[in-house]
């Protein structure tokens, strides 16, 4: 077994953010890094919600391509995309996030050495404090508390995966797998099987995932597994079974 690669400590500095060619008013994402021990994220608010005409997303290192996909594919709500940056060597990265109208949003980062302190943040005047503070981009939008949400984010997962069950509708013959989250309920079609194989759990493919669950793609394996393994401890202990792109089929 490949053993992991070693997580790359080294802080991540932000460099120029700038808008490419857009109309007036769209305005720049905004870029905040967090960083703690054995534990850090990138994150990037785009100006507008991702699903008005935004395309492709290339993240590059050096100028070598590390990352390709659709913008929809990496966002988390409409604005956020979360980048866990434990695994980015270090080296000079760019982020370039196109729009079908032809113009685009570049970030210029710089992932340093483990044990390498960033320079420091530009001096801001001190400003007395009237209740929490409130952060906010150059364009004057409030930029929500990173600390305080990866934090939330943890807490989110954490209730998520004790949360989480299987609903079971019709009988062993035909029926509806419920895969329950909170507010998320995903359908998963079952039938019986003639052969070797018991019984089949439908799946939607990769390329069907997102608009049939409306979960993003990243969380995939991670639901079809929960769905498998659960399904084996409550339903079919002495079967085992195999997870192909279309279907979970128990023998």
């Amino acid at each position: 077994m490949p053993e992991e690669p070693a997580p790359h400590q080294g802080h991540i500095v932000i460099g120029d953010i700038r808008t490419i060619g857009s109309p007036a008013g769209v305005g720049e994402p905004t870029v905040k890094f967090v960083w703690y021990p054995g534990c850090q994220q990138l994150i990037l608010w785009l100006p507008q919600p991702g699903h008005l005409g935004y395309g492709e997303l290339v993240v590059s290192r050096d100028g070598e391509v590390v990352e390709r996909a659709p913008v929809m594919s990496r966002l988390n709500g409409s604005v956020q995309m979360l980048w866990d940056t434990l695994d980015w060597a270090p080296g000079a990265y760019a982020i370039e996030i196109s729009h079908e109208a032809g113009w685009r949003h570049e970030v210029e980062l710089q992932k340093l050495e483990s044990g390498v302190v960033p320079p420091p943040e530009p001096f801001a005047p001190v400003e007395e404090l009237h209740g929490p503070v409130v952060y906010r981009d150059g364009f004057g939008n409030i930029v929500p508390d990173a600390d305080l949400e990866m934090r939330a984010g943890l807490r989110r997962e954490l209730v998520s995966r004790f949360g989480r069950r299987l609903e079971y509708e019709g009988n062993f013959r035909a029926g509806t797998i419920i895969y329950v989250d909170g507010d998320l309920r995903i359908p998963f079609y079952h039938e019986m099987c003639g052969g070797e194989m018991k019984f089949s759990i439908d799946l939607p493919t990769v390329e069907c995932w997102q608009a049939e669950t409306a979960t993003p793609v990243s969380q995939r394996d991670e639901i079809v597994a929960f769905v498998a393994e659960r399904v084996k401890r409550e339903q079919a202990p002495s079967w085992r079974y195999e997870i192909t792109g279309r279907s979970i089929d128990f023998y």
